[in-house]
């Protein structure tokens, strides 16, 4: 007996967790016995599978006695299931029959991904041997991006283990390997190193991925961090097996302490170079955008050169090639900053060679138009067009403290865009970092930023990479956005994260307790009450840090714990409209709402909401409008079809929120609202300017730059009602480090020691729960874990080495969004004044100012400025009764410090040192360090290593 379905019906993807695909959709597989016995034959195409090997198969152990019948059972099943009896037996066509003494599965393997895999690998080696790894990379990155997970996932977590899977796993590290290998060939080090990270401390017996990663290291310019890989090595096989690393690893490990040349990387004709050689001495602006002469492979300065083809990434994306700059009109800013970097690139797949070229060229003007605008509303600078390729910089003029989430946003809003228009040939793929780059700018915004860093070289080298229609974006960027974005790994490069789509915020990093905010949320909960009818919008207003997610949360949770009779609707609005994401919210609100479940079929579903809006709605032309654009959420109308863009979905929602109002009070929750689209804050306005009763209510949090755009709701009182969120006393800010320190570990350590932890976190937090919380866990991260690279060295550690790096990340960038608020010249004046360390004295501030010619009192009138705004604050004054300041925040002395080029803060030293008649600074280093800083830096030595008290009286150097 046998039954045949067509081969080009069915595909079988074992790459993963099981999947039976036909045409394209998954198909049900039922239990776990069918499943288990389909994966076998699937292991075993065109050959019989004996019903003894099968029930070997499906059991683990002694089989029980009705073993053989079962299979014949799922056997029967996955007929059923696959529809396998269907379809009438044809050549080549796909069949399960029953063979003596078992049975067998007739399939095409180009049916099966595992041999798909298996024909690119062979097909790869052999470009590798005819060609080269130019040839052979990209195909062994095809045959890798098929595996969705290991072997039969599902299978293998309920407990199978065939060596099967076994030895597919151990052929995917092999062409992984191989793989890496070319692509270290091709120089690509920089792109392939978080991936090797990741998989050789997964795979930690595997030397030769061990030794591609000391190699990329290497290379990187990390040679300890190479050396320290090694010896971590050496250390488990001496301590597991008695054992000494091969004799090719001991050899690369020999050639990478004596820097052998042989190492190095040097491109062959056609090769681009993503990283430029280091330079001994500073760029210049020509420099930066210019690529070196010479350079095989780079792309050319002159006009009229061809743009990159899709399929690669240009070497030299900056900014227009010097010859071309015109001069900057105003004073040139050098600074060490965080910025984001958005590469992209617009593609046309169907445009054939030779194809209208001024057809093309008007496409991507209207796209760069598209792409200016989007990246001018997210605060971002174009920095660079090359034929279709766009490098946009957001955090090199002014500094915000989400970079990262801009330049995501800005990407998802220009393919939204694209995609709205529907008539554009392009489609988008872009990659997306963050990270520390020397950035060079001007004062008055004439030429475009430029930028040198890791920052700018991994999305260089990761864009060949992604598909399009995708958005890649590093690790650190996804910590930074996770809280608005969801994301999933990318399939084709598993340290890279695919962005899926914007959702509601969340507090970001780990949960704090909520103290010190009753006040607020007593107030929130009771304009739910009837006695505030009158109120319909509360703005929960405070800077960044100061917990406004985090009262929204609560705030919801109050009100989901009420009583169902009095508990109010409660609904969401997204700020900004980026892509469909607003769509996918709203669907889940709005089915709720109307009582729509999962289950229903489209046409209740489509009857549940009329009933809902027929019964609300002012009039039946208002109805059947509110009708055809909430079906769009609910999936009810097609893509292509849709008549309505998301910002109309939005206004839809809006609209039957406010009649619904009238059965029941409504709750509108807004987080984000000073970044909002207009279209959002356009939607709040009548609500702001209304009287009387009502039940419909907006609860949002902003920050104060909110009255920037409407400063009318500053004073608009009535309807409108702000909540102040201040600074938190120290108490609260001590009784939340104590608690986060408390959770993480700390409670069995010495007493003394984390008493002065609490106390110097507090003096640091300057009441931003944020920070007390991110300098709390810093500490507990470096008490818990050490420095695991320095034990492992056997080195001990400097004095001053961890005090360098004692600023979280999400600190420091809130304080540099706060310094670049500053006009330019104060901007630069808190500069000079972080040089002095802890106490401004104007005559110092002036000497480091001569070529500007201030005098003491011009430049005491500006520090005056900056206690107005809050940077500095009065000292007592000198013996000769001259005026002192000092920084009101130690830690955006620091900030403003860092930022600025060694090369000026040497400058600045040396002018210092020279007005002072000395040739260092006392304790033998130049950088002012906080002395709250050097404390809590004193503190966590002490918790990390209890044996080495220091003295409580022993001095601490204010410089470093």
């Amino acid at each position: 007996m046998s039954t045949v379905t067509a081969a080009g019906d069915l595909r079988f993807h074992v790459l993963g967790p099981l999947e039976v695909l036909r045409n394209g959709t998954p198909l049900p597989l039922g239990g776990i016995k069918q499943r288990t016995a389909l994966s076998y034959l699937l292991l075993h195409p065109n050959r019989v599978a004996s019903t003894n090997q099968l029930v070997s198969a499906l059991w683990d152990g002694p089989p029980p006695a009705s073993a053989r019948k079962m299979v014949q059972n799922a056997v029967w099943r996955l007929r059923k299931l696959l529809h396998l009896d269907e379809e009438p037996a044809a050549p080549g066509g796909i069949c399960l029959q029953s063979r003596p003494p078992g049975y067998l599965l007739r399939v095409d393997p180009r049916a099966i991904d595992l041999y798909h895999f298996h024909e690119l690998v062979a097909e790869g080696r052999a470009r590798m041997r005819a060609g080269g790894a130019a040839e052979a990379s990209p195909v062994w990155r095809q045959a890798l991006a098929l595996w969705r997970g290991p072997l039969l996932a599902d299978l293998a977590d309920g407990g199978v283990i065939w060596p099967e899977i076994k030895a597919a796993a151990a052929t995917r590290l092999d062409v992984l390997e191989e793989y890496f290998d070319a692509e270290l060939a091709l120089g690509r080090h920089h792109a392939v190193l978080p991936e090797l990270q990741m998989i050789s401390q997964a795979e930690p017996r595997r030397e030769r991925l061990t030794g591609q990663l000391m190699l990329s290291l290497h290379r990187s310019g990390r040679q300890s961090d190479a050396l320290g890989i090694y010896r971590a090595h050496s250390t488990k096989l001496v301590a597991e097996f008695g054992l000494d690393p091969g004799r090719e690893l001991q050899e690369l490990h020999q050639a990478v302490l004596t820097d052998d040349p042989a190492l190095r990387y040097v491109p062959s004709n056609g090769t681009i170079q993503v990283r430029p050689e280091p330079r001994t001495q500073p760029p210049t602006a020509t420099d930066v955008a210019a690529p070196a002469p010479n350079t095989a492979g780079t792309v050319p300065s002159k006009a009229g050169s061809p743009p990159p083809t899709a399929g690669s990434a240009p070497s030299v994306i900056g900014s227009v090639p010097s010859t071309a700059r015109p001069a900057a009109t105003g004073r040139l800013v050098l600074e060490h900053k965080e910025v984001g970097v958005a590469l992209i690139n617009a593609v046309s797949p169907a445009a054939p060679d030779g194809s209208d070229m001024e057809h093309i060229d008007a496409e991507l003007e209207a796209l760069h138009e598209v792409v200016v605008a989007e990246a001018d509303r997210f605060g971002g600078a174009v920095s660079g067009k090359l034929g279709s390729y766009w490098l946009i910089i957001f955090g090199a003029r002014r500094s915000h403290d989400n970079d990262a989430m801009r330049a995501v946003l800005t990407v998802l809003a220009i393919r939204h865009r694209l995609r709205s228009q529907g008539t554009s040939p392009f489609r988008l793929r872009a990659a997306v970092d963050v990270g520390h780059a020397l950035v060079r700018h001007g004062d008055d915004e004439a030429d475009p930023p430029t930028v040198t860093g890791p920052a700018l070289e991994r999305p260089l080298a990761l864009l060949p990479l992604v598909p399009l229609d995708e958005v890649w974006v590093s690790e650190g960027t996804r910590e930074q956005t996770t809280n608005l974005l969801d994301y999933q790994r990318a399939r084709t490069h598993s340290a890279m994260w695919t962005v899926k789509g914007v959702r509601r915020a969340t507090v970001r990093g780990p949960r704090l307790p909520l103290l010190g905010r009753d006040d607020c949320l007593r107030t929130l909960t009771g304009v739910l009450d009837t006695g505030a009818a009158g109120q319909r919008v509360t703005l929960v207003v405070g800077g960044s840090g100061m917990g406004k997610s985090a009262v929204l949360e609560e705030f919801e949770r109050v009100v989901a714990e009420r009583d169902p009779a009095a508990r109010p609707l409660v609904a969401h609005l997204l700020p900004c409209t980026v892509d469909d994401s607003p769509l996918c919210v709203i669907a889940e609100e709005l089915a709720a709402c109307c009582g729509i479940e999962t289950w229903d079929p489209p046409g209740t579903a489509r009857a549940k909401l009329w009933t809902t809006i027929e019964r609300v709605a002012a009039d039946p032309a208002e109805a059947q409008r509110l009708f055809e654009r909430l079906l769009v959420p609910l999936g009810q109308v097609a893509h292509h079809e849709r008549g309505a863009v998301p910002e109309d979905v939005v206004a839809a929602w809006c609209t039957l929120l406010e009649r619904l109002a009238a059965e029941r009070t409504v709750v509108v929750v807004i987080d984000d609202l000073h970044a909002a689209d207009e279209s959002v804050l356009q939607l709040i306005d009548p609500l702001v300017g209304r009287t009387g009763s009502a039940r419909l209510k907006v609860v949002a949090a902003a920050r104060p730059e909110v009255f920037l755009r409407r400063p009318l709701w500053r004073t608009a009182g009535g309807p409108l009602m702000t909540v102040e969120l201040p600074r938190l006393p120290d108490t609260v800010i001590a009784e939340l480090a104590r608690t986060v320190l408390e959770a993480g570990g700390a409670r069995g350590r010495s007493a003394g020691p984390v008493r002065e932890l609490v106390e110097t976190t507090t003096a640091l937090a300057d009441g931003n729960p944020m920070f007390a919380g991110e300098l709390a866990g810093m500490a507990l991260r470096r008490i818990l874990q050490g420095d695991m690279a320095r034990e492992e060295r056997g080195e001990t550690e400097e004095r001053g080495e961890t005090e360098r790096g004692m600023l979280p990340s999400a600190v420091g960038r809130v304080l540099a969004a706060q310094l670049d608020v500053l006009p330019a010249a104060l901007r630069t004046l808190a500069q000079d004044a972080a040089m002095l360390g802890e106490t401004v004295r104007p005559e110092g501030v002036a000497a480091l100012r001569r070529p500007r010619r201030e005098t003491t009192a011009e430049v005491a009138r500006a520090l005056d400025e900056l206690v107005h705004l809050g940077v500095l604050t009065t000292a007592p004054a000198g013996a000769d009764g001259t005026p002192r300041f000092t920084f009101r925040q130690p830690l955006l002395r620091e900030v403003a410090y860092t930022r600025l080029p060694r090369t000026q803060r040497a400058a600045r030293h040396a002018a210092m040192a020279h007005r002072e008649g000395r040739s260092r600074a006392p304790g033998g280093s130049l950088r002012p360090v906080a002395p709250d800083l050097l404390r809590l830096a004193s503190v966590i030595r002490r918790l990390r290593d209890p044996a080495r008290e220091e003295p409580a009286s022993r001095a601490v150097p204010a410089t470093l």
